[in-house]
């Protein structure tokens, strides 16, 4: 069965190939002189990554003559003679060519921006399928990066209610029970009203008409509406309609609670069918309240959108329990419950 490229499992390209063009770069570049030291540890923690990707850049780096073996641990920079004695400094990001210091602090989190779609993705797809343990350093050694970057990822996961810290400092995932789907739904049928009051008053219209334009597309096209504009349509109503709400708190709650809209996306990817007209046109009839200026009526359709919504959730979420586990990365560990 194909996958939308949104939950597919594919891995980003290999880390060490960065890392061995950014060493490079800076050698030929002469950030990094001749007969300076590399060893895999200091590398490693300013490319915010694991010792795995730096060894085999290392090593690749070795074999086209850019770095040579010396009787020391690690590689130095070829091109000085070998009377020259190693010189073991203490290693910056402007020794990479990178002169700005402050990317120092920002380079683990431009790692895990880089992975953190399909991370997210990976245990998005096993979320109503069960109880998993989330290993750090599979997850770690699956994408070639440190346990930190894998540590804040779920960290900003564990914000949003999608995973959990259990006994032992663990990371768990799931499992997502109808329950669940009856407790998100209810808080955000009273949340979500509150701050469209607030924010849609601010929105400018023009957004406010592209998300309605959107909505009828949708509806238009019928079976042939992509999953990627629905998803689109999902996040017009449900994040940016509200995201001019000063409340930050409120926004926070409810980013939390909306981890049980991906059973739809799920749903929807797996058995190849497509949107409910009946959830569009309540879109449309959301939309068509805050044009028209009419905040409190459009508050009320969101929350009786959200009330009908949750009874389609349910009902997809038991439709999973025939389907089959679908295969996920060896970092995410199943668990008996």
């Amino acid at each position: 069965m194909e996958t939308n490229n949104a939950l597919s499992t594919k891995r980003p390209s290999h880390r060490y190939l960065e890392i061995e063009a950014l060493l490079l770069k800076a050698i030929q570049d002469g950030s990094l002189q001749a007969n300076t030291v590399l060893t895999e540890e200091p590398v490693a923690r300013l490319c915010g990554t694991s010792r795995t990707p730096v060894r085999k850049a290392l090593s690749e780096l070795f074999k086209k003559g850019a770095l040579k073996h010396f009787e020391g641990r690690g590689y130095i920079v070829a091109g000085a003679s070998e009377s020259d004695e190693p010189q073991r400094i203490t290693l910056t990001l402007e020794h990479f060519g990178l002169q700005d210091a402050n990317n120092l602090t920002k380079q683990p989190r431009m790692i895990s921006q880089r992975i953190a779609g399909d991370f997210e993705n990976s245990l998005l797809r096993a979320l109503p399928f069960g109880v998993y343990q989330i290993n750090e350093q599979m997850a770690a050694d699956h994408y070639s990066v440190s346990r930190t970057v894998i540590r804040e990822m779920l960290s900003r996961l564990n914000q949003r209610g999608l995973v959990n810290k259990g006994e032992k400092a663990h990371w768990y995932l799931g499992p997502l029970t109808t329950r669940d789907v009856d407790n998100y739904y209810a808080i955000r049928s009273k949340l979500e009203p509150l701050a469209l009051i607030e924010s849609a008053k601010v929105t400018p219209l023009t957004d406010i008409q592209t998300m309605w334009e959107r909505a009828q597309m949708v509806l238009d096209q019928g079976t042939g509406c992509s999953l990627n504009l629905y998803e689109k349509l999902e996040t017009d109503i449900h994040v940016d309609l509200l995201s001019r709400s000063k409340n930050k708190i409120l926004l926070g709650m409810i980013n939390q609670s909306q981890s049980s809209l991906v059973i739809n996306n799920l749903f929807f990817t797996t058995v190849r069918s497509t949107p409910p007209r009946a959830a569009i046109r309540e879109h449309i009839i959301v939309l068509d309240f805050v044009m028209r200026g009419a905040y409190d009526m459009a508050a009320q359709a969101l929350e009786q959108h959200i009330t009908l919504a949750a009874i389609r959730s349910r009902r997809r979420l038991k439709t999973f329990s025939v389907f089959v586990e679908p295969d996920l990365p060896t970092y995410l560990v199943k668990q008996k419950y």
